[in-house]
């Protein structure tokens, strides 16, 4: 293998993380990096592999998971954009109740989440058609709470075939 074939994999932190992102987005490049959190489960879990690509002001749309700097707090963040205003961005993770991170612009963006593993295996959903529904669903209020209606039928499901076997 040659040097250029070869991966870095190391820890960094928040401020590391956002400079090593705008580097490869600056060049053009794809970065990836483990989710530190659940705020966009069930999407995104915390340890899943995400893709971050560089994007164009113009080509975000409602839906998008971008991959931002959080104006108030400097905290990196990726969640899904859930409103789009006079080129102003209102993001927000899925799995949070209530308001979302605060509006934000096109300045602290980094890049759009373009893909993500789970174990070594590409996840499709929520990055394709139905992130405008995620997102309209969390816009209103309702995503959460249908989340975790199914995560305990989920559970039900899982109790009453361990209580039969």
């Amino acid at each position: 293998m040659d040097d250029a074939a070869k991966l870095e994999e190391r820890t960094v932190n928040s401020d590391e993380l956002a400079n090593l992102i705008r580097d490869a987005v600056s060049k053009e490049k794809i970065i990836s990096f483990n989710a530190p959190g659940n705020s966009m489960a069930p999407f995104i879990h915390s340890g899943d592999k995400i893709f971050v690509a560089p994007v164009a002001e113009a080509s975000i749309r409602t839906g998008d998971v971008l991959v931002f700097v959080q104006p108030d707090t400097g905290r990196l963040l990726a969640h899904r954009v859930i409103r789009i205003t006079d080129g102003q961005y209102y993001p927000k993770g899925d799995n949070v109740r209530g308001e979302g991170d605060g509006w934000i612009s096109f300045t602290d963006v980094l890049g759009r989440v373009i893909r993500v593993q789970r174990n070594g295996n590409e996840r499709q959903l929520g990055l394709g058609p139905e992130k405008l529904l995620i997102s309209l669903l969390s816009r209103g209020k309702i995503l959460v709470p249908m989340l975790n209606f199914f995560r305990r039928i989920k559970w039900g499901f899982k109790r009453l075939i361990s209580a039969r076997g």
